[in-house]
């Protein structure tokens, strides 16, 4: 009689395909059959007739279990356990395999220095917990993509290399790589390829897709954390004012091109690594595949903290505020560390350090902060400046239907709530309970321009009357 060890031994796992589409199933039931709330371990167990712990086992994918289990776990969300979908537990790679302190391979191509990081406690522990996935009963799968979204400036290119470096030991390999400026797919593949091969494979002839397919397969083969910043500079939409949601969507499609099949099949394809991406778009080729409890996410980043910015202004010199006027302050520009930087020089050099002086002058926006959005603002639709400048004159967050309401008669019901999906995408709006708002620092833009009447170079002034503009004026 062979021992219960040699048995074991015989005990079969789930392939990275096997996995997925288990995955992919349970996440389905668990969103039309239990309202988007993820299965505990207890429930799968009692779904699938065996126990919460062999469930666990077979979700791990560390110790065999006899084929029969995956059966059962298959039938129970009306899938055919296929002969592709197993394999004995002693072969091939553990997508699940927990590396720590293993010897590793750093490439951080023009990664900027982050000595000087400030705060972002809760995100990193929030992206540390979904990649290494510390909950394994909760979460058996850790993420394969991720994409850190914000504005301009808001911290996402820090936090990608603050969190790169916390989580580089448990990496075989991590690469970070700026996308600026836009580099071709091709020579992109090849870099990576050369870094994940140590030099092995650098003369690349095949087809595209067989250079995704090398690519994935080192991922596969290895625990890496690529970091791929600026993902939205791939895709630039056009500074014309008849460009709708629609239009956008259209040229993401056309100008992302590989890069959107490159991030669609690294996010569909089961693998034992992590790809960081940073944007202030959400790319649409993605949007389909993330969810809250899915391994593609999205961490929207939100401003700095009081004391996070206080501790950057140390660096930058001596400053005097009341606590109102440092709330006054982080309030006005949304705690975004890029912009208060700039600020913090100017009340250094022409308010010899007084935020109270500073404040008293009631000028948010201008100079390089002004031309930074004069940038973003000019690649906006019509409808979607309009929607904004509405926005802006309301001055409190607003419904969809009060927006309705004060919308011209030209920009239908369907392109307004197109219109807002764009912005949010482009976190120029704030979406919370059903209400959209407007940063202070963006009012105080919108404000300025109207104003001064250099709205007339953006062309939807057309959509605010005469007593409109007035009430932004006084």
């Amino acid at each position: 009689m062979k021992s219960q060890h040699s048995s074991r031994r015989r005990g079969v796992i789930l392939t990275p395909q096997g996995l997925q589409k288990l995955q992919d199933a349970k996440s389905k039931s668990e969103h039309y059959d239990n309202f988007d709330k993820h299965y505990t371990l207890e429930i799968l167990g009692f779904r699938i007739g065996v126990d919460p712990d062999t469930v666990a086992k077979v979700f791990a994918c560390e110790m065999g279990v006899d084929r029969q289990t995956l059966k059962y776990c298959f039938q129970a969300f009306n899938l055919q356990l296929e002969p592709h979908d197993y394999q004995f537990a002693n072969q091939g790679i553990n997508p699940q395999q927990n590396y720590t302190k293993i010897k590793n391979q750093i490439d951080w191509g023009e990664a900027p220095d982050v000595s000087l990081f400030c705060g972002r406690t809760e995100e990193l522990a929030t992206l540390k917990h979904w990649i290494l996935a510390e909950s394994p009963r909760n979460e058996p799968i850790p993420c394969r993509l991720i994409t850190l979204l914000g504005m301009g400036g808001i911290g996402k290119t820090w936090l990608s290399v603050k969190l790169a470096q916390q989580l580089q030991d448990q990496f075989e390999f991590v690469i970070w790589r700026s996308l600026l400026p836009n580099p071709p797919i091709n020579d992109l593949l090849a870099d990576l390829i050369a870094v994940l091969s140590d030099g092995k494979e650098t003369d690349l002839p095949e087809p595209f897709n067989h250079k995704i397919s090398r690519l994935i397969h080192y991922l596969q083969r290895h625990r890496c954390l690529l970091v791929l910043d600026g993902a939205d500079r791939v895709f630039q939409e056009r500074a014309a004012p008849e460009v709708t949601y629609r239009d956008c969507i259209w040229l993401q499609h056309q100008t992302i091109g590989d890069y959107g099949e490159l991030l669609r099949r690294l996010g569909e394809t089961t693998h034992q690594s992590c790809l960081i991406l940073t944007s202030r778009v959400k790319l649409h080729e993605i949007t389909f595949l993330e969810g809250k409890t899915r391994p593609v996410r999205v961490l929207c980043l939100q401003g700095l903290q009081v004391t996070d910015i206080q501790e950057l202004f140390k660096t930058k010199g001596i400053f005097r505020g009341r606590p109102d006027n440092w709330n006054r302050l982080i309030e006005s520009y949304a705690g975004n560390p890029y912009v208060l930087n700039r600020i913090a020089t100017t009340i250094q050099q022409l308010f010899d350090g007084s935020i109270t002086e500073f404040l008293k002058q009631e000028v948010t926006v201008f100079g390089t902060i002004f031309n930074g959005l004069d940038q973003e603002f000019a690649h906006l639709s019509d409808a979607a400046k309009a929607t904004i400048q509405c926005m802006a004159l309301n001055r409190q967050p607003i419904s969809f239907s009060q927006l309705r309401t004060k919308m011209p008669s030209s920009v239908s019901s369907q392109e307004l709530l197109e219109t807002l999906e764009l912005l949010e995408a482009r976190s120029w709006i704030d979406a919370k309970s059903g209400l959209f708002s407007l940063q202070t620092m963006i009012v105080e833009y919108v404000k300025s321009f109207i104003v001064d009447e250099k709205i007339a170079k953006f062309q939807p002034s057309a959509f605010l009357d005469q007593e409109h503009q007035r009430q932004v004026a006084s």
